[in-house]
């Protein structure tokens, strides 16, 4: 891989596991009917599995968007999901629980790798835990905005990726996710086509690797 391209899923997987262990945590605190906070607390406790559509845009610490990127997104607890980029070029994270597959299009190549060598000791406590998500991050309940309702997810752990975390609700569904690093860049993503308690088909969550890609690792 390119130094371009190793930054790139490195900062897509940074985004992705730290999406992920919001969507597998539970809330436990007791919020008013109606606010964002209860909403959140509806969604993450009752959506068991997952699937949208999705745009994700870098800013840096100026507004200026440095790139865009689409796909669909779709989960399942505890611990499956595919993160599958349509945009700008074809590129696919994926794991059943057990195995993590990263596939590059362009590159024609599929990287495979164990979950607990991928993901650090707090993601693998958050993704196959029940955890409270308050035992994370402090919640902060922020303004309605065009319909809907803002939290902001302070990390409590100084080592977190991201400094800070804005969660926007909508009709107890989930609208958008807003985070900044600490070199003040935003990642902001936004879900549409929402559905939950999605059955997937046996075997969905097992990554086909394509004729003649290259593979690096195994089981």
């Amino acid at each position: 891989m390119s130094n371009l391209k190793e930054k790139i899923m490195k900062l897509r997987l940074n985004i992705l596991f730290t999406i992920l262990a919001f969507f597998f945590c539970h809330v436990q605190s007791v919020y008013a009917a109606n606010t964002g906070a209860q909403q959140l607390k509806t969604f993450l406790n009752k959506s068991v599995s997952f699937s949208a559509a999705f745009s994700q845009s870098l800013f840096d610490e100026n507004g200026i968007e440095l790139q865009f990127s689409a796909g669909n997104f779709s989960l399942q607890k505890p611990g499956k999901f595919v993160w599958d980029y349509e945009e700008p070029y074809k590129q696919v994270i994926m794991s059943n629980g057990k195995l993590i597959w990263l596939f590059d299009s362009e590159l024609d190549q599929v990287t495979i790798k164990p979950v607990e060598s991928s993901l650090s000791k707090t993601s693998m406590v958050l993704l196959f835990n029940k955890n409270d998500i308050e035992d994370d991050f402090k919640i902060l309940t922020m303004d309605v905005l065009d319909g809907v309702n803002w939290l902001e997810l302070v990390a409590i752990k100084q080592d977190a990726e991201f400094s800070s975390i804005f969660i926007g609700m909508k009709n107890n569904l989930i609208d958008s996710i807003k985070m900044i690093d600490g070199f003040g860049q935003t990642t902001l993503i936004k879900f549409t086509k929402i559905s939950t308690a999605v059955k997937f088909k046996a075997g969905y969550f097992n990554f086909i690797i394509p004729k003649n890609a290259d593979v690096i690792g195994g089981e």
